[in-house]
């Protein structure tokens, strides 16, 4: 049995809504190609003017809020000792993990010379809030790659890593707490800048201090909530 037999047998198991999913993979892959043969301006019809659309309320705006639940939740277990929320941590940090990551991916696609990403590492303009949450989000989704670390150390039987990933758990909470409010405070500061794009009634001097209250209590409740349907839409039928 040939491989693509052997991985179209195992899809064909799965549930109708993770058929979806990897559905919409497949177009967001074909779609990524495009962006990167005819470019960005051709791809989603941006310039100069209008540097940013829908896509970067989806990306930057919607998954690193989804993420924030990850230090949120780790703060509440780890540092204040509240063990009774202990089991929604893992799923916190996960979803913390996969939001960061399609951040990471979505900035690529959203950069208008991705191969010169690495500037930013090299050349720092201190005063930019673009490069404030670069930084940050590069800093927060390596402490969130060690904290994901912990339950694959466990599940392959790694003691020495594992013991070195629960000595680092305290500081790795702390640091991911500290870096993850910084930059979620900068994406209050980009409206705050974007004066003449953004209406009236959403206007406010203190745009910068409402992303994380209100990040925080929505990240949670979703780290609450999708394991139960992720775990009965992931069980493949018999």
């Amino acid at each position: 049995m040939t491989v693509a037999r052997r991985i179209a047998n195992e899809v064909k198991g799965y549930h109708g809504f993770i058929k979806f999913l990897i559905l919409l993979v497949a177009v967001a892959a074909v779609a990524s190609l495009a962006r990167f043969i005819f470019g960005l301006g051709a791809t989603t019809n941006l310039n100069d003017t209008y540097p940013w659309g829908l896509w970067i309320s989806f990306d930057v705006v919607t998954a690193v809020p989804l993420a924030a639940g990850a230090f949120t939740l780790g703060a509440i277990v780890h540092v204040f000792h509240i063990k009774k929320l202990e089991p929604l941590v893992r799923p916190a940090i996960v979803t913390g993990f996969l939001g960061y990551s399609l951040v990471s991916i979505g900035l690529l696609l959203d950069l208008g010379q991705p191969h010169k990403g690495w500037h930013v590492l090299r050349y720092w303009n201190t005063e930019s809030p673009m490069f404030e949450v670069s930084m940050c989000v590069m800093a927060y989704s390596t402490v969130l790659f060690l904290e994901f670390l912990s339950p694959v150390a466990e599940r392959f039987g790694w003691h020495f890593p594992l013991r070195v990933l629960r000595w680092l758990e305290m500081p790795l909470v702390i640091a991911a707490a500290a870096i993850s409010t910084l930059h979620q405070s900068t994406l209050g500061t980009f409206f705050l800048i974007a004066v003449d794009k953004l209406h009236n009634l959403w206007y406010n001097p203190l745009l910068p201090l409402l992303p994380g209250p209100s990040d925080c209590i929505s990240s949670c409740g979703c780290s609450a909530c999708w394991p139960f349907p992720m775990g009965r839409f992931s069980t493949a039928r018999p």
